[in-house]
Formats: C-alpha cells, sequence, structure tokens
C-alpha cells in the first residue's frame, strides 16, 4: 500500500479505479465522478461490489487516516494494489459532483460477450443461474431486464446475491438448493437461459439440457485440468478435460466455444449452446 498526496491524485486516478468510502449521505453530497461506493462498515459484507482482484485500487474517505484503515481492510480481501488518500476527499483539487456511483464489479467477461446473442428480455423470458454464488451474472442480466432466478446452496452468499440487487434497484428471485443432490429437481424446458459460472457437477449435465426451452441457451463456464497449480479447485471432479463440453450436452448445438490458458490461470472453459427450435 501506498499514500497518494491530494497533488499527485489526478495522475494516480488515471490507471486505477477510485473506491469512495465515505457514508451514503457525504457520498450522495458530492464525490469524485466515476467513482465507486462502498461505505466502510459495509465493506466486507458487500465484497461482491468490488472490481475483480487484479485491479488497482484507490481509496478515498473522509480523512487521511480512514482511507489508509480502509486500505488494509480491502488489501485483506485479497487485492494486491490498493493506495489511499493521504487527505480529506475535500482536500483533492479536483471538482467533486453528485449522483450515483459507478458500478465496480463485473460479471463474467464471457457473458458480457455472448449477451447479445441470447434471446431478448421481455414477460415471459426466465433466465436461470445455478451455483449463482454472490450474483454478478445474475443482477448482471436483471439490470438487463431479465426476470432471473438464483439458486445456491449457501443461504447466506444468496443473501448477499439479493442485496446487490437491490442496491441497483432489481430483483432477483433465489431458492437455497443443493444441486449435487442424487436426483436434482430442475424446470423442465421453460428456462429461456442456463447460467453456470465456476462450478462442475457432471450428473447435473442432462437435467440443464431439459431445463431449456426450445431456442434456449447454455452459458457454461468454469475450469480445466491444470488449474490446480493455480489455486482451487483441485480435485478432479471439478476439474474439465480439454475440449469436455463441446460433447457433454447431445441434444445442444455448440454455437462458441474456447478455452483460454494465461500463463497465471485461470484455466478456464467456455461454451454457448443452444436447444435447436
Amino acid at each position: 500500500m501506498a499514500a497518494v498526496d491530494p497533488s499527485q491524485f489526478a495522475r494516480a486516478r488515471s490507471d486505477a479505479v477510485v473506491l469512495d468510502v465515505r457514508s451514503e449521505q457525504d457520498f450522495a453530497r458530492a464525490h469524485l465522478a466515476g467513482s465507486g461506493h462502498l461505505p466502510r462498515p459495509q465493506l466486507r459484507e458487500r465484497r461482491s461490489e468490488l472490481p475483480p482482484r487484479d485491479a488497482r485500487l484507490l481509496i478515498a474517505a473522509e480523512s487521511a487516516a480512514a482511507a489508509r484503515e480502509a486500505a488494509a481492510e480491502v488489501a485483506d480481501l485479497g487485492y494486491a494494489r490498493v493506495d489511499w488518500l493521504e487527505a480529506p476527499l475535500t482536500d483533492v483539487p479536483i471538482e467533486l459532483v453528485p449522483g450515483a456511483p459507478a458500478r465496480l464489479w463485473r460479471p463474467s467477461p464471457f457473458l458480457e460477450r455472448v449477451r447479445p446473442r441470447l434471446p431478448a428480455p421481455g414477460p415471459g423470458v426466465r433466465v436461470l443461474d445455478l451455483a449463482a454464488g454472490a450474483g454478478r451474472e445474475a443482477v448482471f442480466m436483471a439490470l438487463d431486464g431479465y426476470a432471473v432466478e438464483a439458486w445456491d446452496h449457501d443461504h447466506q452468499v444468496l443473501q448477499r446475491a439479493a442485496a446487490l440487487a437491490a442496491h441497483h434497484g432489481v430483483t432477483i428471485t433465489t431458492r437455497t438448493y443443493n444441486l449435487e443432490r442424487s436426483t436434482p429437481r430442475l424446470p423442465e424446458g421453460d428456462c429461456d437461459v442456463v447460467m453456470v459460472f465456476r462450478f462442475l457437477h457432471r450428473p447435473l449435465f442432462p437435467h440443464l439440457e431439459r431445463a431449456l426451452a426450445r431456442g434456449g441457451y447454455l452459458v457454461y463456464e468454469t475450469f480445466l485440468r491444470g488449474q490446480e497449480r493455480f489455486g482451487r479447485p483441485r480435485h478432479p471432479r471439478f476439474l474439465l478435460d480439454p475440449e469436455e463440453l463441446t460433447h457433454s450436452f447431445p441434444s445442444l448445438e455448440v454455437e462458441t466455444y474456447e478455452e483460454s490458458r494465461p500463463e497465471n490461470g485461470p484455466l478456464l472453459a467456455r461454451l454457448l449452446a443452444r436447444r435447436p427450435a
């Protein structure tokens, strides 16, 4: 972590994400345009609203001490590049403005890329997000106008997903459900989009196919063998073989398949497949 002087702030923010950790009232009154906002007491419970961990963060607060302490908390959440403003935000020689905060978090970049190819949102268009976790993908689709159900085995993490939706003025339906039960009960034939990110349970595959309506899409992204070199997951049953997803859903037509193997991970397979109309 490093302190940033107010005179250096304009240059420092050019390659950083500014996170304002002041109160809701102070932020609404005036803040730096383009900054994100999380009140410091809520940093941990709303950590799913932070940007990817490889981002550089610049923390601003009502005082240098508050910014420094918040920066330490963010660093404890796994962020390696966190700097803090060594002064109250109001001392920065940049105009502050009222308005809404910027969205710092992002869903899977793969979902962002394939979203234009999915059915248009509208009444009755149903999206099912399985193993939804903190809900970034579910909320992203809800913000686009879809009716979204988010399922996960962890009730507490689903509460965070619902809170993330509420903070952005949308709603999602959540359901606590163990997808690894012996006979999972998914909807049959009425989901326009089924999404699965960073989760693998092979016995679930045929149920995903049957959940799709005719013309519906499956969006799937999870880890490949070799990922164990970089961290979790490490057990082979949670890691895909190369090309495995391309033949795992025989009733679907594969529209896009890709594998990414960056030098420092993560190793991922990505699939967009469609049930014929």
